[in-house]
């Protein structure tokens, strides 16, 4: 930063404070953010799905990662690197070649076969994708041909030609390949559904479900390496699918295609179940009293008694039975039956029994009630219905893809998580980044608001006024310091020359890398996506609110106005992204503004307090329509929908926590011009504020509203007793020591 002296010269101010604290933030919120996301050895292509085809060494799994170039072991005999002919009678080396396969080949089993030719007195070796034992160890011969089990995912193969005698470097040869074999279907031939199939593959590949009868249906796995995908049939009956992968979703990428299944689409709702007993008005007088019955095989039935669930059972052979306690008095008795594919039945006709004796039974805690079936129709008595239980979810036969925890010893894990993809391969993946702004339907209801409110309330009492006032009190005290100056208004001769091309890009893009950081990144490329995101957000955030707003309300109340950067704002932002990321807090408080307008000409209090309210209205007007369109947005896939998702959250938490920071009533903020104009506008303007952070950032789910409640008592505990020192307790001890000082005299 550069400014003019009264004498016309350029001067340049350091500011090394705010330097120091940001360089610290972004070097602790790297080295949190890079931490290693597995435990093993990095070495890409994790893959929960089972081989198809036989293996001669196999391969251990690991997470997907770009390929790797590992390190070859060393050979107990001396290595050698192709050299020109020896001279003499010596015979010319053949060099190493890999004929087979071409490069970034995909083959679609985990069986995969390198080929090609060397010298008949060299030694070829094909490393393992780990860097451990290679995969095959070839002598004397002419051609080599190498067959082994590799992991799902994309691999840079190595091999090694070495000459007994030699102490170079071997000769080497690599080739991409990409492994992709077959997912898996859950269930066992015939698979028993409604209609719906899943099952297990390779994280961001499509899958292509094929059969007669079944439509297309393709779907994508997903980061967590599940997929699922409903059949597009209209009846029921059995269909012979099978299921294929595509590599990153390109149908033109064929992987492995499982084996063809056979699958029993159940779209019919089973009969209501019989009982056989207790018969209507029957008087049982033993506990527990029996419940039995017919019904279909395979299914389950769930038995009732005054509309709450007391038994279970399953149906064998076409008979149920199950017992449960039941008070004494007369009760109505229900029940509901659900097939095997997961459909429920209507509910049975109520009837009466009588219980005898006052025994007070064990009522099971009651379940929750699942949607009414389609078609079906209501009792046939005026008894009340029973409240069904929730169908379980089909069973699943495979196992859920393994995943090691990602080690963050100071720092919880980002919050985009282990994509499982490829770093290469992540543009289209979603970050998460925003994920915990809570949505425009889920604030609806007046309770969010009213807590917002009291937030808003909080910081007004317990933040702001405590701030100002040990602020006041400190000012005198300080003739030199940072509180002596009134930085929003500069005279001609001290205007900031700010060079908007190189200082604002400088300190968008260290804000912007502050705000990635404070929610955690990968060695991905989605995380590049992000921090570009970040920064258009953050440009259009001081663009609007901060030079276009101020230059318009200026221009209509009168006066001149510069910009300047704040090397405080940074400061701040570096510190709330550092807690942010730190505590874990979603969404992270970011702190977007980095600049302010100084008034270059001298105008009257009403103005300036009006060409702030401005700026901040402008501020939280920007934040509340991001809010508006990521709720909109939704939940989105793929790289333009990710960026324009990660522009409007970080717009949404950009604005609204700046908006916070501006509505302080100290220093060159614009709460303090807001404030000295009108200190009922500042209340209102600041009541709003808090509120829509209280509302917007604050009601999220994972937000630690008890520390930050607890913290503000603490701020505002400590801002009072400094205050009351300075103002009421430090005074008295003046006189006693200018007496003491008179008798020195």
């Amino acid at each position: 930063m550069r400014y003019l002296d009264e004498q016309g010269h350029r001067r340049s101010v350091r500011y090394r404070g705010a330097g120091l604290v940001v360089l610290f933030a972004a070097v602790a919120l790297s080295f949190a953010s890079v931490m290693p996301a597995r435990a093993d050895d990095g070495v890409a292509g994790s893959e929960p799905a089972a081989t198809d085809s036989p293996a001669v060494t196999p391969a251990p799994t690991a997470s997907p990662a770009p390929a790797p170039a590992p390190t070859p072991a060393p050979s107990p005999a001396p290595t050698a690197s192709p050299s020109p002919a020896p001279p003499g009678d010596v015979a010319p080396r053949e060099p190493l070649a890999l004929s087979s396969p071409a490069n970034d080949t995909l083959f679609p089993s985990s069986t995969v076969t390198l080929s090609g030719t060397k010298d008949a007195a060299g030694r070829v070796e094909v490393q393992s994708i780990t860097g451990g034992i290679p995969y095959c160890v070839i002598p004397d011969s002419q051609t080599w041909n190498c067959t082994f089990s590799a992991p799902t995912g994309r691999y840079t193969m190595t091999v090694f030609q070495y000459f007994a005698g030699d102490a170079g470097a071997p000769e080497q040869k690599q080739v991409t390949i990409r492994v992709l074999p077959a997912p898996t279907i859950s269930g066992t031939s015939p698979i028993v559904t409604t209609g719906l199939i899943g099952g297990t593959g390779f994280p961001g590949s499509g899958i292509v479900l094929t059969g007669a009868e079944v439509g297309d249906c393709p779907g994508i796995v997903q980061p967590n390496g599940f997929w699922s995908c409903p059949l597009a049939v209209s009846a029921s009956g059995d269909y012979t699918i099978n299921a294929q992968q595509t590599w990153n979703d390109v149908d033109t990428q064929p992987g492995g295609a499982s084996r063809q299944i056979t699958v029993r689409v159940d779209k019919d709702p089973p009969a209501v179940p019989v009982f056989s007993e207790p018969t209507s008005g029957a008087q049982p007088g033993s506990q527990p009293i029996p419940f039995a019955g017919s019904g279909e095989n395979g299914g389950r039935v769930e038995v009732f008694v005054d509309g709450t669930l007391v038994c279970t059972s399953s149906v064998a052979g076409g008979r149920w039975g199950c017992a449960a306690p039941v008070g004494g008095g007369q009760h109505t008795v229900q029940a509901i039956q659900w097939d095997a594919a997961g459909n429920p039945s209507g509910a049975t006709a109520g009837f009466a029994i009588v219980v005898s004796g006052a025994s007070t039974p064990a009522v099971p805690p009651p379940a929750p009630a699942p949607p009414t079936p389609p078609g079906a129709g209501p009792p046939e008595t005026a008894d009340p219905a029973p409240v069904p239980a929730t169908a379980p979810p089909p069973p699943q036969v495979s196992a859920r893809p393994s995943t090691v925890a990602p080690a963050f010893p100071l720092f919880p894990p980002p919050v985009g998580g282990v994509s499982g993809l490829p770093p290469l391969d992540t543009w289209g993946t979603p970050t998460d980044y925003g994920a915990a702004i809570p949505t425009v339907g889920s604030t609806g209801s007046g309770v969010a608001w009213l807590w917002g409110l009291a937030l808003g309330g909080g910081f007004i009492l317990l933040v702001a006024m405590p701030l100002r006032l040990v602020l006041t009190a400190l000012r005198g005290r300080f003739p030199r310091h940072y509180f002596a100056r009134d930085h929003s208004r500069l005279t001609a001769s001290e205007v900031q020359l700010l060079r908007p091309r190189l200082t604002l890009a400088g300190a968008i893009g260290a804000a912007a890398a502050l705000a990635a950081l404070a929610g955690g990144i990968q060695g991905e490329v989605r995380y590049l996506r992000l921090a570009l995101a970040i920064g258009v957000a953050l440009l259009l955030l001081n663009g609007i609110s901060v030079a276009l707003a101020t230059r318009l309300a200026t221009k209509a109340l009168g006066g001149a106005t510069r910009l300047r950067l704040v090397p405080l704002f940074l400061t701040i932002a570096a510190l709330s992204a550092l807690v942010s990321r730190g505590g874990g807090i979603q969404p992270p408080v970011i702190i977007g503004v980095v600049i302010a307008a100084s008034f270059v000409v001298e105008i009257d209090r009403r103005s300036r307090g009006m060409i702030a309210a401005t700026q901040l209205l402008v501020t939280l007007a920007l934040g509340v329509g991001a809010w508006l369109a990521h709720s909109a947005l939704g939940p989105v896939e793929g790289f333009l929908p990710s960026l324009t998702s990660e522009i409007i959250s970080s717009l949404c938490i950009a604005a609204i926590g700046s908006g916070v920071m501006l509505a302080l009533p100290v220093s060159r903020m614009p709460g303090r011009l807001i404030f000295e104009w009108s200190p009922v506008a500042w209340v209102a303007v600041a009541l709003v504020t808090a509120t829509l952070a209280g509302v917007i950032v604050a009601g999220g789910a994972t937000f630690p509203v008890p520390w930050l409640v607890g913290l503000s008592l603490a701020f505002a505990a400590v801002c009072l007793a400094l205050w009351a020192w300075i103002r009421l307790i430090e005074p008295s001890f003046e006189p006693r020591r200018a007496v003491v000082a008179d008798r020195r005299i």
